[in-house]
This record gives C-alpha cells, sequence and structure tokens, in this order.
C-alpha cells in the first residue's frame, strides 16, 4: 500500500486530486492536510511515500513544506500542483528535489502519467529496501546466532561494517519459544508479522532450530511475563502444537546475550519437572520490582477470575489499581499502557460477548487509536460499565435458569446432585450459577440442596414407617451415619428422637 499525503487549502482541490488518484490502480492509504505545518506535523509522525502539494499555502508554503520534507525523508516522491505556470517556482522545486511539477487545473492525462511514474520509482525504491532488509536480517541472525552460542568477541569484530550493533543495544528482554514438534521449520512465513500484530510491539525474531525461536524485545519498563502469556494464548489459539516459554531477567547491553540464553535454556529444563506449565519466568524478572508493587501479570489474572466469577465489586477493586499505577506514571511506554489495558477489555469479552454491536476487535482498535492515558482509561471503563449493565440484564433473565434448578432439585433431589450437574442441565458455567443462585435465593446452591433434604427427610419420618436406612437413602445420601449427624445439625435432635416426638421442641432450631 503506498501511504499518500495531500496538502491544499481548497478542500475541493484535495477532493478533485482523491478522486483522480482513486481512478489509478494500486491501494493508495490518503492522508489531507489544509496548510504545510499541518502537513509537516504528519510527516513527522508518520510515514508517507508520496506528497501532493500546492504552492500557495497559509503558515507554510509548498517548496518550504517540501523542502523539509526532503530533510526528514531524502526518498520521498513530491509532486507540485500549481496554478503558477512562472518558471522560477519550476526551478526552484526542481532544485528542492520534486519529482514533478503539475498546473493546476490538473488534466487527467497528465496527472496519470506522472503518478504511473511516480508509482514505478516508489515501488522500485520499496523492493530495494525490502532486499536490503532481508540482506541485513540474515546477516544480524547469522552473526547474533553465532555469538549467543560462543559468546566469542572475535565473530562481533568480525560483523563490523556488516551490521548495525547499536539495534542489539537497544534489546532488553528475551524470549525463548519452544515447541513440542518441528515447528518452527514449516510454520508460514508470515508467523513473525502475524505475531507483531497480535502483540502490536516490536521485537527482533530469530529462528534458532525446528523447535525454538527466540524473540528480543527493547521496552525495558514491561511485565514480560504478561506478555509471554499472550503468545502463549496467541499460539494455543492458532496452532495445533504444544509450546512452552522462557522469560529472561532484564539486561543491558548485549554483552550479555550468551550468559542470558544459557540462563533461557536452564528455565526450559523445568518442563521437565513441570509439564504442566508453559510460562517458565526468572525470579530475578521480580526481585527489582517494589515489594509493595502488584505484577501485571497477577492483577490480570485476578480480573480473569473476577469475570469468570462475575464479580464486578472484585474488579473494580482489581481495575483500580491498574489505574492507580498508570494514571501519572510517567516511565512506561503509551505502547506498553495500550497493551496491559487491552488486555482487560480481552478478558471481559472472553466470557461473555456482551454486545453484539460491540466486537473485541473494534474496541481494541478504539484503544491503540487512544492519544493520551485519560482516553485509554475511558475506553476501559466504558466498556466495564457495559459489561456491568449485561450482567445486571442478565440476572434478571437467570430467574428462569434459578427456577429450573429449583424445579430440577424437587425432581430429583435423591439423586447426586452436583454444581457442575446442575450447571449442565441449564447450559451455564458451574460459576454463574452458583454467583446467580446465591443472589437470587440468598442461599448457596449446596446448602440449598442440603435444606430441602432435610425437610424432604422429616416428612417421611413423620408420615411413613421406612427405616431410616431407607430415609437417608430416599433423600440422596449413601452413608447413614452423614445422614444422621446432618439431621442433628439442622434440627437438633436424631431422627429416631424426631419420630418419637422427643425432638419436637428443638425443631425450631431449624427456622434459624
Amino acid at each position: 500500500m503506498i501511504q499518500v499525503l495531500i496538502v491544499d487549502d481548497e478542500k475541493l482541490e484535495r477532493e478533485g486530486i482523491k478522486y483522480l488518484l482513486a481512478m489509478e490502480e494500486g491501494e493508495w492509504n490518503i492522508r489531507e492536510a489544509s496548510n504545510g505545518r499541518d502537513a509537516l506535523q504528519i510527516l513527522k509522525s508518520e510515514e508517507t511515500d508520496l506528497l501532493l502539494t500546492d504552492i500557495k499555502m497559509p503558515h507554510m508554503d509548498g517548496l518550504e513544506l517540501t523542502s523539509k520534507a526532503k530533510e526528514l525523508n531524502p526518498g520521498l516522491q513530491v509532486v507540485i500542483l500549481s496554478g503558477y505556470s512562472d518558471f522560477s517556482f519550476d526551478q526552484e522545486a526542481i532544485r528542492y528535489g520534486v519529482t514533478e511539477y503539475m498546473l493546476k487545473p490538473v488534466e487527467p492525462e497528465s496527472f496519470h502519467k506522472t503518478i504511473n511514474q511516480t508509482k514505478k520509482n516508489i515501488l522500485k525504491k520499496k523492493d530495494k529496501e525490502t532486499r536490503e532488509q532481508k540482506e541485513q536480517d540474515f546477516l544480524q541472525e547469522y552473526f547474533l546466532e553465532s555469538y549467543l552460542y560462543t559468546g566469542k568477541k572475535d565473530i562481533l569484530e568480525k560483523s563490523e561494517g556488516m551490521i548495525n550493533l547499536e539495534k542489539w543495544k537497544c534489546w532488553h528482554c528475551a524470549i525463548l519459544i519452544e515447541s513440542d514438534m518441528a515447528f518452527f521449520d514449516t510454520a508460514e512465513e508470515n508467523f513473525s508479522t502475524e505475531l507483531q500484530k497480535e502483540l502490536r510491539r516490536v521485537f527482533f525474531y530469530l529462528n534458532l532450530n525446528n523447535r525454538q525461536s527466540l524473540l528480543l524485545f527493547q521496552d525495558n519498563y514491561c511485565d514480560y511475563s504478561l506478555v509471554a502469556n499472550h503468545i502463549y494464548m496467541f499460539l494455543k489459539r492458532n496452532y495445533k502444537e504444544s509450546f512452552y516459554l522462557a522469560v529472561s531477567k532484564k539486561f543491558e547491553g548485549y554483552e550479555c546475550l550468551t550468559e542470558i540464553m544459557s540462563q533461557l535454556e536452564q528455565q526450559m529444563e523445568e518442563k521437565f519437572y513441570h509439564p504442566e506449565k508453559h510460562i517458565y519466568s526468572n525470579d530475578e524478572a521480580h526481585l527489582n520490582m517494589e515489594v509493595k508493587e502488584v505484577q501485571d501479570s497477577r492483577l490480570l489474572q485476578l480480573i480473569s477470575e473476577d469475570v469468570s466469577r462475575k464479580d464486578i465489586r472484585q474488579l473494580r477493586k482489581h481495575y483500580q489499581c491498574l489505574k492507580e499505577k498508570y494514571s501519572d506514571n510517567t516511565q512506561y511506554s503509551a505502547m506498553y499502557i495500550k497493551f496491559v489495558f487491552s488486555n482487560v477489555i480481552q478478558e471481559l469479552f472472553q466470557e461473555n460477548q456482551f454486545s453484539g454491536e460491540r466486537r473485541i476487535e473494534h474496541e481494541i482498535d478504539r484503544l491503540y487509536n487512544c492519544r493520551n492515558i485519560m482516553e485509554i482509561l475511558e475506553v476501559t471503563e466504558e466498556n466495564i460499565r457495559e459489561y456491568e449493565s449485561f450482567l445486571e440484564r442478565s440476572m434478571s433473565e437467570s430467574r428462569n435458569e434459578v427456577a429450573a434448578v429449583k424445579n430440577y432439585i424437587y425432581q430429583h433431589y435423591a439423586e447426586d446432585l452436583s454444581l457442575e450437574t446442575l450447571a449442565e442441565k441449564v447450559y451455564l458455567s458451574s460459576g454463574y450459577l452458583s454467583f446467580i443462585f446465591k443472589k437470587e435465593t440468598g442461599m448457596n446452591l449446596n446448602r440449598y440442596i442440603r435444606v430441602f433434604r432435610m425437610k424432604k427427610a422429616k416428612e417421611l419420618l413423620k408420615n411413613t414407617n421406612m427405616k431410616v436406612a431407607q430415609i437417608s437413602e430416599k433423600v440422596g445420601f449413601a452413608n447413614v451415619s452423614y445422614f444422621c449427624r446432618s439431621f442433628r445439625e439442622y434440627y437438633g435432635c436424631s431422627p429416631e428422637s424426631y419420630r418419637k416426638g422427643t425432638g419436637e421442641d428443638e425443631e425450631a432450631l431449624s427456622d434459624h
């Protein structure tokens, strides 16, 4: 896709250029500015391949804009569009390295010819950059892998002039990924690109062998246990293989990479003893944290549990911890903060698609487009409020499920009634059924079943000649001793005493 910036103080002119550009073949991402000053800000913050600009504009004219734009990006293609036919403008434009100079009103044929040639120049430049980047990546991978396993300084000396070792100084954490099968030999070519899109963060990817790959990250203020968990969930969701991840301690300088690699491999050996775990963190990574500071990964785990239990009070409490941590803390990058809070939104959607219109992708994109911490908090809290409303609606709808469970208990109280069994009958999770049942009845489900069975037992003792053992079985107790003990705890007397009438005065205990 070619990134285009159209600059003209006349909106009608910009619309005309956009129309002509839409007629051209290829994919165009078009941005606009009404003056040179605003255009320069866009050029500073966003990648641009082609600049289409007028000359006479307020705040900064097209020639000054071209000059400053070329300083920022010497390879930028610039086309001047102007109603001025003065030759001096033309000469000056050429001196600034302008690709083409076209007079307004622009003729479609002339525009097509110019844009077609410009597009060829851009694509040729991109192809060259891609080839050079691939060559650079190959050299980086070769020297890095050699250094990781040997630690020999002469390898770095040999690399001088071929790779930029300054980039290696930016790495502060490493994550080793290991597959139980030869995954990385067959993984698609765009695997690392897709992973970068998922994480929304840049990393250096190094394929070590058919079962291992290494990721090197730049952000120094980051809970990489959280990042590792995100990676693991991505892998689990998209691939059938089993994966294990080892997270390094924080480090400074590439000289210690050999030691880091050795530590990662040592950590990975833990899967022999704990195969149920999939993420192995270096304990030293937590030593630098303040004792009172809760790790992001732990807070998000608590939030995940709150969502599973539908516990909005605890959810707000744990979210407040995150909010207080990041509201005025400038040591963390904007991208990392967005990453943390995007995980909160993902947890809300994980168990509940609480609104068909609120697609998770849309909400995550909204968050990543936020310009400051206040906007991030606003988007996150909006989703929490929507989730709270969803729970309130669910509670009103849940009365039918509670009634269905009660009815099932009435008809099957003699059977084994576990929470899981009852939850399956109404197609709810056991945690959620427990939550709504307690909310609706004021009594947890197990106690409700016990109380119902005791009342049934009392009726049978009073109105039949069945033996205590038979009654015990009839109301769902496999063990007579346990039945008698439960009856005594509930009514204050034994089943036999109640039948004989000696426990009538104690029956009032059941009402308390």
